[in-house]
């Protein structure tokens, strides 16, 4: 099969990752693939920062500390990430919360959306159901305390949140797409960006292996390159943290369809830490 040029998905959006402090969790937890069962990693809560050159836009915001303090164990997973660390490396790029011109939620997970008190009238975007969902999480949910209730007072008194349903052409080189499955409103976004065509997945594939079971490595958060069992005959590698099978399958055909070509570089994942060392 022919492949697309290089340049196809090539943009004027550069794209810039926001460290936001790592968690410390099961590698399964993460990819279950049934394999690597006593392996534990290290990955990056991380926001990315996308510029135009004059405009802004966030994609999450990190993690806080009020659900889970610097260094706490919740008996599966311990958590380095805090508001300070997401503040100081939006400061090393030179910006403040206040300079951000758009806030565009994947989905509004405790570590995806920790920060909105930061952004009290920026303009945001979340899909509806995703909204939904978070102000009525199912048992599970409330279980495994994915959503953080500080999130919810910050969204709901901001006067610019908006609410989208499905797939949207959002602005010149950047589209919503409607992601179900990890959560019941997860959205990704296929940005053309100077490095060509990305897609920010949030959660919908937390780590490269996700989307590409054929892969045999994954980097954790100090750099290191891991060895991991490969699953080449999977569609697609879910995580445990899953809400709906069917949806989550579903959406990962729909992001494979947009890809020039099965490679892992078009792919953005949560909480790759792979391109905080590669780039994307």
């Amino acid at each position: 099969m022919a492949k697309y040029s290089d340049s196809r998905g090539k943009g004027k959006w550069k794209v810039t990752v926001v460290p936001c402090g790592y968690i410390v969790s099961p590698k399964n937890k993460l990819a279950d693939s049934g394999y690597d069962e006593d392996m534990i990693i290290s990955f990056p809560c991380q926001a990315f920062l996308l510029q135009d050159g004059t405009m802004n836009i966030l994609i999450d915001n990190g993690m806080n500390e009020s659900m889970n303090a610097y260094g706490s164990n919740d008996g599966v997973n311990s958590y380095y990430a805090t508001s300070v660390q997401f503040l100081e490396s939006l400061g090393k790029i030179g910006l403040a919360p206040e300079d951000i011109d758009l806030l565009i939620y994947t989905h509004l997970h405790a570590d995806h959306a920790g920060n909105a008190k930061y952004f009290p009238s920026t303009k945001t975007i979340v899909q509806r159901d995703e909204w939904i969902g978070c102000l009525n999480p199912c048992h599970r949910e409330k279980m495994l305390r994915l959503y953080d209730p500080d999130t919810v007072l910050p969204l709901q008194n901001n006067p610019n949140l908006m609410l989208v349903d499905g797939d949207l052409d959002l602005m010149n080189e950047i589209r919503l797409i409607k992601t179900p499955g990890h959560t019941r409103g997860s959205q990704a976004l296929a940005v053309n960006t100077t490095n060509g065509l990305r897609i920010f997945v949030g959660d919908q594939f937390h780590l490269p292996i996700c989307c590409f079971p054929w892969i045999d490595t994954l980097m954790n958060y100090e750099g290191i390159e891991l060895a991991v069992t490969p699953d080449p005959d999977s569609p697609a590698m879910p995580a445990t943290l899953v809400m709906n099978y069917y949806d989550f399958y579903n959406s990962a055909e729909k992001i494979k369809a947009l890809l020039p070509e099965e490679d892992p570089q078009y792919i953005i994942c949560g909480h790759d830490a792979a391109v905080m060392y590669k780039g994307l």
